[in-house]
């Protein structure tokens, strides 16, 4: 018997089944078809929506270090995910906490410790920890009492910054919206319940917001600044926080602190 005729047979047999179960036969077309309606349906009451490209924070493995191993595992639990890509995708960058606080007292504290005589060291950690309870503290229990000191960025700045070429060279602002930036005042009681949940974006382009984190050291501040940064992407005001916090010496944040809190 030919191939040919063995598929006439097989679909004759077939017909005939289906011709004698005509519910069945009407299940086997209708079951398919009505899944296929549903999703349709589906498809049609959930309207579009954009979503825009993630970038996931990347988590050093414990060859990395102790510390970038407990801030990818800390820092990430809620797995955030960024519209632009994040300092960590960089070659050769394990963390993406390189310039966080922790990581620049760590820094310090290996570079304390390595280079001070061993007679000021033990001196110098003592003083600095003093600091940073007082400060947390005051933060913490009593913000009003440095309400209105701001920290002027050009003084906790480190000797050789590299920040105020960075602004004009690479961010491409004038010298007069530099000046501004590094001659205003960070108010640091509002950052006493920790870093507010918003958008850098949303900062540049509210003069309200400027005001409300940042002392401008003329009128109308606020508005100079807002104008000429309004108009940066997410990802260039981003990279403006980084290069501030890889510019900002810990120890002075410290001393212009605790001068404030004297003279207070």
């Amino acid at each position: 018997m030919g191939f040919a005729r063995q598929i006439q047979l097989l679909l004759w047999k077939n017909w005939t089944l289906r011709k004698r179960q005509k519910i069945r036969f009407v299940v086997e077309l209708v079951w398919p078809l009505s899944l296929f309606l549903v999703l349709i349906w589906l498809r049609n009451i959930n309207p579009l929506y954009g979503k825009h490209e993630c970038h996931f924070p990347n988590k050093a493995m414990p060859s990395a270090g102790m510390l970038p191993w407990l801030q990818g595992i800390f820092c990430n639990v809620n797995n955030p995910c960024f519209q632009s890509p994040t300092p960590g995708e960089s070659p050769g960058i394990v963390s993406n906490y390189n310039n966080s606080i922790l990581a620049r007292v760590y820094r310090d504290f290996q570079e304390l410790l390595v280079d001070a005589p061993e007679s000021q060291q033990l001196g110098h950690v003592w003083t600095e920890l003093r600091t940073l309870s007082l400060l947390m503290e005051t933060l913490r229990t009593h913000p009003k009492r440095i309400a209105g000191k701001g920290i002027r960025i050009l003084d906790v700045l480190k000797d050789e910054e590299t920040l105020t070429l960075f602004l004009v060279k690479n961010i491409g602002l004038s010298d007069s919206v530099v000046h501004l930036l590094l001659n205003s005042q960070v108010r640091p009681e509002q950052f006493a319940h920790g870093v507010p949940d918003l958008v850098l974006k949303d900062i540049a382009c509210s003069e309200a917001l400027l005001e409300h984190f940042i002392i401008f050291s003329r009128q109308h501040g606020a508005r100079t600044v807002r104008d000429a940064m309004c108009s940066l992407s997410q990802g260039t005001l981003q990279w403006m926080e980084d290069t501030l916090y890889a510019n900002v010496d810990f120890f002075k944040l410290f001393h212009v602190r605790d001068d404030h809190g004297q003279h207070s």
